[in-house]
C-alpha cells in the first residue's frame, strides 16, 4: 500500500499556510490528523464489514486487528456510543422503522452478519415501490450490485444482526436531514438522504451505479 510520508504531510500543511504562522499551521495539523484518523477508522470498518459478510468469526477478525474478539466487537458495535440494535432506535416513522426491520431480514437472507448501508437501501426499496420507480432502481438490481461489491456470506446468521457503525451513522444523518426538512420523524426517504450524505458506504455505491449517479439520485429525492 502507498501512504503519505511525514514529510509529505508537513509539506501539505506548509502549503496550506503560506504565511508560516505557527499557530495556524498547528491548527491545520490537528485538523488533518483528525481527518486521517476518521479515514483510517472508515477503512478498518469497511473491511470488518466485508469480513463479517464472508462469515469470518470475530475471533479471526480480532486476531487480524491485533486485539481480542471482545475488543473487536466492542469497537464495531459501540463506535460513537450509540445503540446499533434496530429495535432500540427511536424517532422513526412507521415506514422507516419497517424499512430498517426489513433491512435486517435482507442481511440475514444474504448471510451477512451485520446490517450495512446496502441493506438499509434494500429495505427501503423493498417496501416503497413508488420510490424505487422514481429512482429507477429495482430491489433485485440493487441486490445484484451489492453482492458484486461485497459477496454473499457463507455461514447462516443465527442472531439478529446489528447495524454497522456506518449504517448507524447513516440513521443519525437521516435524522439530521429530517430535522432540516421540518419532519417530526425520520421517513424512509430520509434514510436514503442519510445514505447519500454519508456517501462512503456500499449503499451509496449501489445508488451511484444503479441510479444514474448520485447527483441524479439527489435530484429525485429533492423532488419528494
Amino acid at each position: 500500500m502507498t501512504h503519505l510520508s511525514l514529510d509529505q504531510l508537513i509539506a501539505q500543511v506548509d502549503a496550506a499556510s503560506p504565511g508560516e504562522d505557527p499557530v495556524r499551521q498547528l491548527s491545520l495539523a490537528v485538523l488533518g490528523s483528525e481527518e486521517l484518523n476518521r479515514t483510517a477508522d472508515d477503512l478498518v470498518g469497511h473491511y470488518v464489514e466485508r469480513a463479517r459478510a464472508a462469515g469470518t468469526s470475530w475471533a479471526d477478525i480480532g486476531a487480524a486487528m491485533g486485539v481480542t474478539k471482545q475488543a473487536a466487537q466492542q469497537a464495531d458495535r459501540h463506535r460513537g456510543g450509540r445503540s446499533h440494535d434496530v429495535d432500540e432506535l427511536d424517532g422513526l416513522d412507521p415506514g422507516a422503522r419497517a424499512a430498517l426491520e426489513r433491512a435486517r431480514e435482507e442481511a440475514r437472507g444474504l448471510r451477512h452478519h451485520y446490517v450495512g448501508t446496502e441493506h438499509v437501501l434494500l429495505g427501503v426499496l423493498r417496501l416503497d415501490d413508488d420510490l424505487a420507480t422514481r429512482l429507477g432502481v429495482t430491489p433485485d438490481d440493487a441486490t445484484e450490485t451489492a453482492l458484486a461489491l461485497v459477496g454473499r456470506g457463507e455461514v447462516e446468521v443465527a442472531r439478529p444482526p446489528l447495524l454497522t457503525a456506518r449504517a448507524r451513522k447513516t440513521v443519525d444523518l437521516a435524522a439530521a436531514e429530517a430535522t432540516a426538512l421540518g419532519h417530526d420523524l425520520v421517513t424512509s426517504t430520509d434514510l436514503l438522504r442519510g445514505i447519500l450524505r454519508e456517501g462512503r458506504g456500499i449503499g451509496a455505491r449501489v445508488l451511484d451505479q444503479r441510479g444514474g449517479g448520485l447527483a441524479r439520485v439527489r435530484e429525485v429525492l429533492a423532488g419528494i
